[in-house]
């Protein structure tokens, strides 16, 4: 009895879809912002084309001239986008890392599909590709515990 059971939770756990510890967070709402603050007004200097929703929860919006969206400070949407950021916030936080790369991210290095941890301030120079490696699903989740600092001219690209 005792090897039927045994096979058929080795069964069972073969048929399960490969876990990836690297989950995308739940964005709910806030899926439909390109930018948006939880705490204090937004604004743009220069010129920008933003496509999606722009807001705050906090404060307002200022010196948006070109946004393909809506503008939400402090209405119903900014008070829901802010209850689901959170819960995307708590997601990402709660990634366990197991990816440790140097705080100078880019210069043509790639990095594939994880969780990575970077300690300290981080910068961001010319370009630092993703590397999906041909999956629909791949998940690249990259928490700097500092500050981050990009250089004018810096991409980050998603590859295969």
């Amino acid at each position: 009895m005792k090897t039927k059971l045994l096979n058929a939770a080795t069964v069972a756990l073969l048929l399960i879809s490969n876990v990836n510890f690297g989950q995308a967070p739940t964005l709910g709402t806030a899926a439909n912002f390109v930018l948006f603050s939880t705490n204090g007004a937004v604004s743009n200097s220069g010129i920008s084309q933003l496509t999606g929703n722009v807001g705050t929860n906090n404060g307002s919006s200022i010196f948006f001239g070109n946004v393909n969206g809506v503008m939400h400070d402090e209405d119903t949407t900014s008070a829901k986008c802010a209850a689901d950021l959170l819960i995307a916030y708590n997601q990402l936080n709660n990634a366990v890392a197991t990816l440790f790369p140097a705080p100078a991210l880019g210069n043509g290095d790639t990095l594939i599909a994880g969780v990575y941890s970077v300690t300290g301030a981080s910068t961001l120079t010319l370009t630092l590709f993703l590397n999906a490696k041909d999956n629909v699903n791949a998940v690249f989740i990259i928490k700097i515990q500092g500050s981050l600092s990009t250089d004018a001219h810096s991409k980050i690209k998603l590859i295969n």
